[in-house]
């Protein structure tokens, strides 16, 4: 009897892909689901907050045949700490545990073929940074031969795992209340640096600054000001104030939340006067004593201007 023929399974091409709470749509960012509100709609790639859950899809093309994958959990979100429960779905449903940072799980799919790991990202009290959670295939291959399969292109995905949304502080630092006159020019101040939010360069702008003042946020030479120091006011002001006027330095972090609530805040009062009341005057100018005779025309004369006064 002639031996039996063995027939490898058709080839298998996997896909890997990525969603979660805000799934690439920013307008989904502000919804209830996100604990940290609308964060930073220009974030590229998947973003989620703590207490969202990540979907990690693998999916095999042709659904026929049969294979095995190695899938991994890797990045600093990847520890037990931050994982809730992991759930897988699709051929073989019910829980997966035990996938701390680095970890892997064999699949092979009985009649599905596609596969759902549901990730949750456990919320805590802890303030963290921003953190990244990936998904890789490490391995590919025919459950019936066990010789591999190419590895698809992209092998893994990224999610960002938005930390706790923490804004800069000012600290102690502070600003004495100032009081200038309109038309003198300023002796030129710096408002203290901010420090923390949730990383990268802090930028920094100035609101109800009385006319004629600038704020110089980054030192590169505002019109009115001549120095080079980030952060300086300066300036002439024009016009007097009705009495104090408080002045607002915002500060922002990088992640792109421009709300109050992920500002620092330090504010300042300025007072501008009205320069002092003073009257017009002929300096030196004079006009010698005049002498004339009635009924003869005098010869004509010009009295010198005044100068100086409000």
């Amino acid at each position: 009897m002639a031996a039996l023929a063995f027939v490898p399974a058709a080839a298998q091409t996997l896909s890997i892909a990525v969603s979660g709470n805000c799934g690439g749509t920013p307008a989904n960012c502000g919804t209830s689901d996100n604990r940290n509100g609308d964060r930073d709609t220009t974030w590229p790639g998947l973003q989620v907050d703590e207490g969202d859950t990540v979907t990690f899809r693998i999916e095999a093309s042709p659904a026929s045949g049969a294979y095995q994958f190695r899938f991994s959990l890797i990045g600093a979100a990847a520890t037990t700490s931050d994982l809730g429960q992991i759930r897988r779905t699709g051929a073989t449903t019910g829980t997966v545990t035990g996938i701390p940072n680095q970890s892997s799980i064999n699949l092979v799919p009985a009649g599905g073929y596609v596969q759902n790991f549901l990730v949750p990202i456990s919320t805590d009290s802890a303030t963290e940074p921003d953190e990244s959670l990936t998904g890789r295939i490490d391995s590919f291959i025919n459950a019936l031969t066990l010789q591999p399969y190419s590895l698809p292109s992209p092998s893994s995905v990224t999610a960002t795992v938005r930390g706790t949304d923490s804004a800069p502080s000012f600290g102690s630092g502070s600003v004495t209340a100032k009081t200038f006159t309109a038309g003198t020019a300023i002796t030129d101040f710096t408002v203290p640096a901010a420090t923390g939010g949730n990383g990268g360069a802090i930028t920094y702008t100035a609101s109800n600054l009385p006319d004629g003042l600038v704020f110089d946020a980054t030192g590169t030479d505002s019109p009115g000001c001549t120095g080079a120091e980030a952060r300086e006011i300066c300036g002439t002001p024009t016009t007097a104030t009705a009495g104090a006027q408080t002045v607002t330095i915002a500060a922002n972090d990088a992640d792109g939340n421009m709300a109050s609530g992920d500002q620092g805040r330090l504010t300042f009062s300025v007072t501008v006067n009205a320069p002092p009341d003073t009257a017009p005057s002929f300096g030196s100018g004079s006009v010698s004593n005049k002498t004339y005779v009635a009924g003869q025309a005098i010869t004509d004369f010009t009295v010198p201007a005044a100068s100086g006064g409000n």
